[in-house]
């Protein structure tokens, strides 16, 4: 991956968020962090707001860690380094070597990209990580388990895996706790050029692009383990639970007849189009099956409310300036004569969260959102979630060649 010294660009407006104080100015990239602040109050779209609030984090990193953070926007190979698993190489700087005026910086930005409900599973997902660590003293799953992102009906393994390797867990290192989580950018933040945020790590992946300004926010992975309710430091959390309930709305509203023409045969240990192109730099794995379910069009009025709502989950973890245009698309009565629901896992049980290999997809023209619920590593007992939202059009902003 290309790594170069990046001289930002300051837009002379200003980008106020919470406490976020000054962008004025273009500091001198040679210095250490810390010496600039930033006033973004003049700051009006969503993008002024998060270029400034880039700009704002990079303020306060010395040229090493700027170095590290940035990668040129043509190197496709870093844009795909994103997956579910911990222990993987992933581009930009770890959480935990950031000093505490950065992590205020990160935090701001991510909360102008996110909604209040897509930043409170983020630090949900980031406890959750603590959580497990605290679990097995920060070491997670045996060789061999069963953690991996992926694998179509009789398929062979996850997909979350370095390249070269099959995809589950054995061999990684398997260190659990937020300070692992990494940020990126490929490509100089900008109100009119190209460019991408990254916010990962275990069970999260923001990839976020910027085209002239339009965001992208595809391909999106995010999971917790545990998937009910857990308490770290006091606080309570629950990342994903809205979004699974979501889901489990829209099957039981189903009949039976409507539940029976949308199961899926075969056995889905985990989502079918999770990293599949981890670290190639190309899209050519990404591979959607043809379309099979229920037609959301064939559903009642009050069903179909039901898979919008289900869909604005995913969707609406992102600010309105990213996520207005996509829902309108993704929930037109046009999109929904092309849009499937399906599920799959013990037919006996129906659309059981808590039984082992129940999985639930979305597939339209454009939107794909799948969930499965996968037996814990380090919980024992009971299962987790991981989920992928992707855009048919736009994942990297439709910018990855196949």
């Amino acid at each position: 991956m290309q790594r170069h010294a990046v001289r930002w660009l300051f837009l002379g407006v200003s980008c106020s968020f919470l406490a976020l104080s000054a962008c004025d100015g273009d500091p001198d990239p040679s210095t250490d962090g810390g010496a600039t602040t930033a006033d973004c109050s003049t700051a009006t779209t969503h993008i002024e707001q998060v270029v400034c609030a880039s700009n704002a984090f990079l303020a306060t990193l010395t040229e090493d860690q700027r170095a590290s953070l940035v990668s040129d926007w043509t190197d496709n190979v870093a844009k795909t380094y994103w997956s579910n698993l911990p222990g993987v190489t992933r581009n930009g700087l770890k959480w935990g070597t950031l000093s505490d005026e950065s992590k205020e910086a990160e935090l701001k930005l991510a909360a102008l990209v996110l909604t209040p409900e897509g930043y409170s599973d983020m630090t949900g997902v980031f406890a959750a990580d603590d959580y497990l660590g605290a679990q097995d003293g920060g070491m997670g799953g045996p060789p061999g388990g069963d953690g991996g992102m992926g694998g179509p009906p009789g398929g062979d393994g996850g997909m979350g895996g370095p390249p070269g390797g099959d995809g589950g867990m054995g061999g990684l290192v398997l260190a659990y706790g937020a300070s692992n989580y990494v940020i990126a950018f490929i490509g100089t933040p900008s109100t009119t050029g190209n460019w991408m945020l990254q916010i990962g790590g275990h069970h999260l992946a923001y990839n976020v692009t910027y085209l002239n300004g339009t965001g992208y926010p595809t391909p999106n992975h995010i999971g917790v383990e545990p998937k009910g309710a857990f308490t770290v430091n006091g606080e309570t959390y629950a990342p994903l639970a809205d979004d699974g309930d979501a889901m489990v709305a829209l099957y039981s509203a189903l009949s039976a007849e409507q539940l029976d023409a949308a199961y899926l045969p075969g056995t889905f240990s985990d989502v079918v189009l999770g990293p599949v192109e981890f670290g190639t730099g190309s899209y050519s794995k990404v591979v959607f099956p043809a379309q099979a379910g229920v037609l959301v069009s064939t559903l009642s009025a009050s069903q179909q409310a039901l898979v919008t709502a289900a869909i604005q989950k995913w969707v609406r973890d992102f600010a309105p300036a990213i996520s207005d245009p996509l829902v309108a698309a993704y929930t037109s009565q046009e999109s929904y004569a092309h849009t499937y629901v399906a599920w799959a896992g013990t037919k006996s049980a129906g659309v059981n969260v808590d039984v082992n290999g129940t999985y639930m997809r979305i597939d339209g023209p454009r939107v794909w959102i799948e969930v499965a619920c996968q037996g814990g590593v380090v919980i024992r007992g009971q299962t987790h979630y991981h989920t992928i939202y992707r855009d048919k059009q736009t994942d990297y902003g439709n910018q990855l060649t196949p």
